[in-house]
Formats: C-alpha cells, structure tokens, sequence
C-alpha cells in the first residue's frame, strides 16, 4: 500500500458567519476521471462561495494535507479516511468508528466533522448500492453514518440511488435517506428510487431532483502538446469514442448482463465511423484501480484490430489527462460516444453531441435531462451490427442534436451550481438548530 506524502495541518480559524463542510464520496485527483469531476466541481462552487470559510475533503491519503490550488480565500484540507488493516491508524474507518464512540479522542476528521454545518456527500455518484457487494456499500455509508452519529446535517448530493437488490442494503439506505437533511437525485428516475426508499411519510420537499454536478465542471486547458495536436487536426471531422476497460473482459458479459461481445462491438464502431472520414480521438476515463478495468487497456485492444490504414485516423488521447482537461479535449469534437457516463457528461456539457452505449439505467436518465435521452443504446439489450447501427443514426443526427443541447445545457449546467446555492442557504440555517434535530 502506498503511503502518501503527508502535510499537517491544523484548523484555522473560520469566520463566525461562514460555513465549514466536509465532503466525501468524491476524492480529488482521483484514477476515475468521473469521481474526479464531481468532486472538483463542487469545490471549485464552494471555494468560490463567500459563505463558505473551509472545506475539509475526504479521500484515501494519509493524515491531513493542506490543499492551496484554491486560493487564499477559503481554506481546503484533504482528509485520508480508508479501509485499512492498520486498523490502529487514525485514518482507519475501524479506528474512526471506536474514537467517535469515546468521544472523538482529536481524530482529525471527527474534529472537523464535529465542527462542520453540513456534510455533502456523493457517493461517487452512482456507488450507493449494494450492487458492488456489502464491503463497497459499507465504505461508501461509513462517512454518511459518521454524520448521522455526530449529529451533524447530513446531504446527499445529486446522485443515483440503488438499485438495491439485498433487504440488509435497502434497510440501511432507508435509514440514511430518512436521517439526512437534503437528499438530492440526479435524474427523474433515481429520483422515484429516492422517494421509495424515503417512504410514505417524507418530508418530499428535502428529497429534491437535480442534475449530475459535473455538469458544472469548468475545462482546462491540457498540456501544449496536446493542445497543437488538436490545432493539427482543424478541418477534419474529429469524434470520439470511449470503450470501457470496465467491460472488455470476457466476464463482462455475465456480470453485467450484456447481449453481446462489447469489445468487438466498440471495434466496429470505430471501424465505422473511419471509413465514414472520421479521425477518431479515443479518450480514456478511467486510468488507475484494476489494471485489467482501464480504459487505456481497452483503447488498445481496438487499435490492435484495426487495420494500419485505420489506425492512422484513430489516435488515442493520453490517459494521465485529468477530468477537465478531457472536457477541455472532448468540447473539441463533432460528436461523441462513450460506456463511462461521465464521459459522455463531459460532452453533453459541452453541448458535444453523444451517443451513451450504457449497461445501467442511470444513462437514460442523465441524457434525459438534456433532452436527449434517444441517444441511448443499452447494451443489455443491445450490441453488434445493431448498435453500431444505432450509434451510427446518432452520428448522423448529430446536428440535430446538438441544436437541442444548446437550448437545453446552458439550464442544465445552471442547475447543477444553483443546486449548491441551495445547500449552502440551508447550511447557514441548520447552525440555529440543535445538534442532531435536523432529520
């Protein structure tokens, strides 16, 4: 296990009348360029809000690191809370859970937690199910159950909700939604998932539908090298194409119920859209977690089926590009298509028509909200010569599409900033309450 660098850093004073948060579920500078983008996007809200004083992020490093990328104005600290078998750490979930029974005994992220108004949490935006198995379901409640315990507001930010398919994982979502103070769904689909869990007798105005937070997500400009190429490339028809690492294994097809080889569907897509004088810009959202799971392995494989004359229209985007300097690169393409929805939100948000080859619902639901939910394949039901199709008809309309996201994405991005206007006006509320009455 690598040990991080690692920067004490104590507690600043704050303001009496800004808030301090703590945000989990989404660590920065994360492998998943996803997680990453839903984490940067609500900091880069918050560090810019002047109600907010500081911003304690939790992720999977050691010890309390100060993070001044933001500026002067708030204070960000990056917090390291894991499973570990150093179960004596301080960073240590099992650790964290027998210090906060004694009282806290100057466990950092107790200490914070404790003086927190709120904590946001986002469950890596679609990771509050028991569908990954009782350990991930476990990690990803631990710092929602840490709140509820302090007494501190807990809120869910925009994400998806199950599915759940085990009665111990539904229980234990059914307490979390009860117990937190605002729960936010990222589409109109996981939004009924949340009212079900939530029950009969909920207060529905705190169970609210919003949209993915990265839709929010600024671009960056990537690096010189990068840049010229793209310049390079001026007055081709330059798409691009995200085949998941995720579901390149034979396996894939039984884990995720998928209708047919995935791989070599991506491979024809591809093969499709150079012979239709496509250059193909492959870009990779995931680099890092199981090797066998990134996307770069994949990209691989399908250059490896092409032949060299295609090839030399496809070229593939460096994985080690962080999750604004994608959307930076993908706002650059005539269309896009792509398994890792956060991808496609990087294009989607870039009014980048897109075409999602998706193997849950949660992609429908997300293109739904930009009014383009037709743009969905699920590969469930789908795959081979009939999903290159579909993905083809996409490629096709793709002017109409675009017309649509460009009267339909500047409310979307607008709502996924409003939304933490809201929890940040309620943050400032909640501070007149009593400790652990906010349910």
């Amino acid at each position: 296990m690598t040990t991080h660098s690692t920067t004490t850093a104590t507690d600043a004073p704050v303001a009496a009348t800004r808030t301090r948060l703590v945000v989990a579920g989404a660590p920065l500078d994360n492998d998943n360029r996803g997680v990453e983008a839903l984490g940067t996007s609500v900091v880069a809200h918050l560090a810019s809000a002047a109600s907010v004083g500081g911003v304690s992020v939790l992720d999977d490093g050691w010890g309390v690191r100060a993070d001044p990328s933001w500026g002067a104005t708030v204070r960000v600290d990056r917090i390291g809370v894991r499973n570990s078998r150093r179960w004596h750490r301080r960073e240590s979930w099992a650790r964290i859970r027998v210090d906060q029974a004694l009282g806290g005994l100057g466990n950092p992220f107790l200490t914070r937690l404790a003086r927190a108004d709120a904590l946001l949490d986002l469950s890596g935006g679609d990771s509050f199910t028991d569908l990954y198995g009782p350990r991930r379901l476990a990690t990803v409640c631990a710092p929602k159950e840490a709140a509820v315990r302090a007494g501190r507001p807990l809120v869910l930010l925009p994400q998806t909700f199950g599915p759940f398919t085990t009665p111990e994982g539904r229980r234990r979502a059914e307490r979390l939604v009860r117990r937190s103070a605002l729960a936010y769904a990222r589409d109109a689909w996981s939004h009924e998932q949340l009212l079900d869990l939530a029950g009969t007798s909920a207060d529905t105005s705190r169970l609210r539908q919003g949209v993915d937070v990265a839709f929010g997500l600024t671009a960056r400009e990537p690096d010189p090298g990068t840049v010229a190429r793209f310049a390079e490339l001026a007055g081709e028809l330059v798409v691009g194409v995200n085949v998941s690492g995720l579901l390149r294994e034979e396996d894939a097809g039984g884990r995720f119920g998928l209708a047919g080889p995935y791989l070599a569907t991506m491979v024809e897509l591809v093969r499709a859209l150079v012979q239709r004088g496509a250059v193909v810009v492959l870009v990779s959202h995931v680099d890092g977690g199981d090797p066998t799971e990134r996307d770069a392995a994949a990209h691989a494989q399908v250059e490896a089926a092409l032949s060299p004359s295609e090839r030399a229209r496809v070229w593939r985007l460096t994985p080690t590009l962080r999750a604004a300097e994608l959307k930076w690169c993908i706002a650059r393409l005539e269309w896009f298509a792509g398994s890792r929805m956060h991808a496609t939100i990087a294009a989607l948000s870039s009014a980048v028509p897109a075409f999602g080859y998706a193997y849950s619902d949660k992609a429908r639901g997300v293109f739904g909200t930009c009014g383009v939910a037709d743009h969905v394949t699920d590969a469930r039901a789908v795959a081979g010569a009939e999903a290159v199709e579909r993905a083809l008809d996409s490629f096709t309309a793709r002017a109409q599409a675009r017309a649509v996201l460009l009267e339909r994405v500047p409310g979307v991005v607008s709502r996924a900033r409003g939304q933490l206007d809201e929890v940040l006006e309620a943050a400032l509320s909640w501070r007149d309450e009593p400790a652990g009455t906010i349910t």
